[in-house]
């Protein structure tokens, strides 16, 4: 028996969403757009929360996959790592309030040099960071880990930054963005992209969880710095949806 990670980027109602890419707008000014199936209906984002909740499925926390690969837990039935990505403002206007309503733990990866100071009106026509008192305010549902401080950059589909920086300097960056999330030993590779470089980077930094985005369900066997994390691609019919996280 093994588990599913599942990840979301943005959630939004149908009317905010469009068929052409949305710019993100960071902190640090770091230009990029995000893709169209990054994107979650709010409809489809709250039936497969619904199915979730009403057929018993376990919402996992980081202790729980911490130690399940430490050989000291054992995975109930039916388990399901919900993460999220970037911290866009759509996070807590809209999956936050579904999320603290059924009593869900999920995970948010930060890229701390992304993050403002102070909050900023909903800015429907962008993907807007959120700042840190808006995190804190949601700490009851989220954990916060690792996603760099200002290594999520990349060149075209195939680079990210921690693989062609010195790895002094992803060094330093994890450790700058350490100083703020309270899980400093778990990390998720923005975009997904890494080598086996990065890999060794994490574990020689006493890092205990890597997250990837390959796909596919985690098991014992899966090495825990580079675990297996499901994009849920925009308005997933349920009966997919369904079907994804039964394959454990």
């Amino acid at each position: 028996m093994g588990f599913q990670v599942l990840l979301y980027h943005e959630v939004r109602p149908e009317e905010e969403l469009s068929q052409t890419t949305r710019p993100i707008q960071v902190n640090d000014g770091y230009e990029d757009a995000l893709p169209v199936p990054l994107f979650q209906s709010l409809s489809h984002f709250k039936q497969q929360m619904t199915f979730l909740k009403e057929e018993n499925y376990h919402l996992l926390t980081l202790e729980e996959v911490k130690n399940y690969y430490a050989g000291t837990f054992s995975l109930p039935e039916k388990s399901i790592l919900l993460t999220f990505d970037d911290c866009y403002q759509s996070m807590k206007k809209y999956a936050y309030p579904i999320l603290k309503e059924l009593n869900f733990t999920a995970v948010s990866f930060v890229v701390t040099g992304w993050l403002y100071d102070t909050p900023a009106p909903f800015a429907p026509e962008v993907s807007r960071t959120l700042s840190f008192p808006e995190l804190l305010e949601m700490s009851d549902v989220f954990q916060y880990a690792n996603h760099t401080d200002h290594f999520h950059e990349r060149r075209g589909t195939t680079l990210g930054k921690s693989m062609w920086e010195p790895e002094e300097d992803f060094v330093k960056d994890l450790a700058a963005c350490n100083t703020w999330v309270k899980y400093q030993d778990v990390f998720a590779y923005p975009f997904g992209l890494y080598n086996e470089e990065n890999v060794a980077t994490l574990g020689k930094n006493h890092f205990t969880l890597g997250f990837t985005t390959l796909t596919g369900p985690n098991h014992q066997n899966t090495n825990p710095l580079e675990l297996h994390r499901n994009v849920i691609p925009l308005n997933l019919p349920l009966e997919k949806f369904q079907h994804l996280i039964q394959e454990a």
